[in-house]
């Protein structure tokens, strides 16, 4: 098991900080370099400069809370393990941290030395055997890409009458092979997808980004696949909204995996609504559709991979449960915030917040204090 060098402390309370170092003292190795940081703003900038072990992060800090905290974390480390802290011996607050991708979570005032070192190891332990699963998951999908590619662009041909024309029961044979490989290359390249970002091995390529111009530019490039499903597209709102900071290649995946998602759900004849308004910081993006809704026991696992709720559905859409999940990751990497209500009158609305560009600006001046000490 790979021993601990470095462990990075995110924790608002000296008291606390001060517990958990004297806790490591005890047992740890001398080589140990504990670094505490007293904000979630201050992790990231040391984070974006330094290469930590470990992250015991508090997830009721003064600039972000919960879940916020856990997101922000994986964007400024991923590949990290974590071990969350909580002054809540609540299980449902640990389930979260678990289903947000923390890999162990410990109770203030209940901690002790063995118990936290076994926690730390262990956390480190399942990060590894985390991320092997997910190397051979991506090796598997990079092998299958280039064949299910070429098969897939052979049967287009075929369709297209490349070969000369076919009887109408052979272009129906056709056909369900080539909806069927396509739905499999999207599968691959969703798995592929998600892998690189909880890797940390997607670049990101930050800029100023009209949102706006972005989303009519999704909407367009998504109107046959709504004409498809005889669903109507339509925006509203966007007046004079500000700019946000994200890499538009990725804003525009996380724009058409919503709009997928809600063309594919929608009743024939029925609409599906984008609006785009600012808020105090922030510019929202949402997506409303008027299908089934969301089932209460369903809505705790929307973000997880591979989720489904209802499978015959989604095996009559051609769905991978990657989508969304793949939303939360890369809303999640530009420090934004991803949800969803029940729409009045039936359907889902999901919604994306972004921080304008010129809060981001604004941020950039603050210095942090960063305290580092041998354990």
């Amino acid at each position: 098991m790979k021993s601990i060098k470095t462990i990075l402390l995110i924790e608002d309370n000296p008291g606390d900080a001060r517990l958990v170092r004297e806790t490591l003292s005890e047992q740890a190795p001398h080589d140990t370099k504990l670094t505490h940081v007293g904000c979630m703003g201050e992790a990231e900038k040391y984070l974006a400069e330094h290469v930590v072990d470990i992250i015991l992060l508090d997830l009721g800090l003064p600039d972000v809370q919960g879940s916020g905290a856990i997101q922000r974390v994986h964007a400024a480390a991923p590949g990290v393990p974590l071990v969350v802290l909580t002054g809540l011996d609540d299980e449902s607050v640990a389930a979260q941290a678990m289903q947000e991708g923390a890999q162990d979570y410990l109770v203030k005032g209940q901690i002790e030395t063995r118990g936290l070192l076994r926690a730390l190891r262990y956390a480190i332990e399942r990060k590894r055997l985390d991320q092997l699963k997910d190397e051979f998951v991506s090796t598997v999908s990079h092998e299958l890409r280039t064949p299910l590619t070429s098969i897939s662009a052979s049967l287009g041909l075929l369709m297209g009458k490349a070969a000369g024309d076919l009887p109408d029961p052979m272009f129906r044979l056709l056909a369900i092979a080539h909806n069927n490989t396509e739905r499999l290359v999207r599968l691959v390249n969703d798995i592929l997808d998600i892998e690189k970002m909880q890797s940390g091995r997607v670049v990101f390529n930050f800029a100023r980004v009209d949102v706006r111009a972005l989303v009519e530019q999704a909407i367009e490039g998504n109107r046959q696949l709504a004409e498809g499903y005889g669903v109507r597209l339509r925006l509203e709102g966007a007046h004079a909204v500000c700019d946000v900071r994200a890499d538009p290649d990725r804003l525009a995946q996380v724009v058409t995996n919503l709009l997928s998602n809600a063309l594919k759900f929608s009743p024939a004849q029925d609409e599906v609504v984008v609006a785009i308004e600012e808020a105090t910081d922030v510019v929202r993006i949402s997506v409303r559709d008027h299908g089934s809704g969301i089932s209460a026991d369903f809505k705790p696992r929307i973000f997880e991979r591979f989720a489904q709720a209802d499978a015959t559905n989604v095996r009559q859409n051609g769905g991978t449960g990657l989508g969304l999940s793949i939303v939360k990751q890369i809303v999640d990497r530009f420090g934004g915030e991803v949800g969803f209500a029940d729409a009045p009158g039936g359907g889902t609305i999901f919604h994306v917040a972004l921080p304008c560009w010129e809060q981001f600006d604004a941020a950039k001046s603050i210095d942090p204090i960063v305290a580092v000490s041998p354990v």
